[in-house]
């Protein structure tokens, strides 16, 4: 797409994950009310330019990499083909609601994350660049100022902001319909799977009187198979899940591959339990009550930006070579330990904030105070 009017180049993940497609749906709805002088173009962040894409990107005001967990070790090239040369990018750079990604996800762990050149190199580029950069939770933000970059703002996720919604208090009350999200622990531990069968039925339980609806994000279909970046195991899991959600006789929904399936199956909700961030980002964003069940590092980051209701399903994830070894000859470990006691925890939880309620309010508090900082850095944007 090529436009008369100045633009910006937004490089997107969204590949089939409902999450990302919401990330974009939603940073897009702010540009265009924030910066409506602006027109936008997006590309696929994990391919490297060619000659035509770079000549786009060069015509633009700025590159604008664009949310998700983007911050791993190698964020370039990995999640940002861009090209070899960053001298060739002739516009600024920023990023925009960028995230960590650690699977334990402890604050310590904000002091010693690792990165390789190649991402130095672009972290480098864009602090020359000078322009003020965005991340999506306070675990990247301090893992960045750790590491010496200090131009960044924390923004939240693009994804928190409805311009319909801000502002609106939180709906509590009858609960008719509740949607569970899943997790994708599942891939890697046979424990998370049976964790999260367990979770299902005792919310089933705590909401007998509702509709449930189990919803998966990654596709449930043979297309999911020819996704970029595809997880055969991830796959392999939602089909088991499947196979015993129907034997349960419990109804389920596949709202992957854009953000629409995801807007209008949750926004039909009035309750919200489980492990995906974006689902606990949507509803919060639509003043409706969630709660988030961690399963790595990115819900624990997101409970400290929102506060609210969440808790932690895992003790631990190990990661070494052994483990590495194992898998590529095709012996699985299990490689996540469930928080003891979890299940316990879960239904007191519940139990206390279909009550009360008081926890499930303060996402909208948060997301409200942080708008104005997501405001300014898309004001000051090239």
């Amino acid at each position: 797409m090529m436009t008369d009017k100045p633009y910006y180049v937004l490089l997107t993940g969204s590949k089939n994950n409902a999450g990302d497609f919401l990330i974009k749906h939603r940073a897009k709805q702010l540009l265009q009310k924030l910066r409506s002088d602006r027109e936008l173009v997006d590309l696929n962040g994990w391919m490297p330019f060619d000659d035509s894409s770079l000549d786009v990107v060069n015509r633009a005001k700025a590159l604008i990499l664009l949310g998700g967990p983007a911050l791993q070790k190698k964020m370039r090239p990995k999640v940002y083909g861009l090209v070899d040369d960053l001298s060739k990018i002739r516009v600024p750079i920023v990023t925009a609601g960028i995230g960590w990604y650690s699977p334990n996800g402890e604050w310590k762990d904000t002091h010693d994350y690792a990165l390789n050149q190649q991402t130095h190199e672009l972290l480098d580029r864009i602090a020359g660049d000078a322009f003020l950069s965005s991340v999506r939770d306070y675990h990247t933000l301090n893992t960045l100022h750790s590491l010496g970059y200090s131009n960044y703002a924390m923004t939240g996720c693009p994804a928190l902001y409805s311009w319909e919604n801000l502002g609106k208090p939180v709906q509590l009350g009858d609960v008719n319909r509740v949607a569970f999200s899943l997790g994708v622990g599942m891939k890697s531990s046979r424990r998370m799977e049976r964790q999260m069968r367990s979770a299902i039925l005792c919310t089933a339980e705590e909401f007998s009187g509702a509709d449930l609806s189990v919803v998966f994000h990654h596709g449930l279909s043979d297309n999911y198979l020819s996704s970029p970046g595809v997880t055969k195991e991830l796959y392999k899991a939602n089909k088991r899940m499947a196979a015993w959600l129907d034997s349960e006789n419990i109804a389920y929904i596949d709202v992957s591959g854009s953000a629409e399936a995801l807007i209008e199956h949750y926004s039909g909700m009035d309750f919200h339990i489980g492990y995906r961030v974006h689902a606990h980002i949507f509803m919060s964003s639509i003043s409706k009550p969630s709660i988030l069940l961690n399963e790595d590092g990115r819900g624990k980051a997101l409970g400290k930006v929102l506060g609210g209701t969440s808790l932690d399903a895992y003790e631990m994830v190990q990661h070494n070579k052994v483990i590495i070894i194992a898998n590529r000859v095709g012996i699985p470990i299990d490689t996540m330990r469930p928080a003891r006691g979890f299940l316990n925890d879960l239904r007191r939880l519940i139990r206390y904030e279909k009550e009360l309620g008081v926890r499930l309010q303060e996402p909208r508090d948060r997301i409200d105070r942080h708008f104005p900082v997501m405001k300014t850095f898309m004001e000051r944007l090239p």
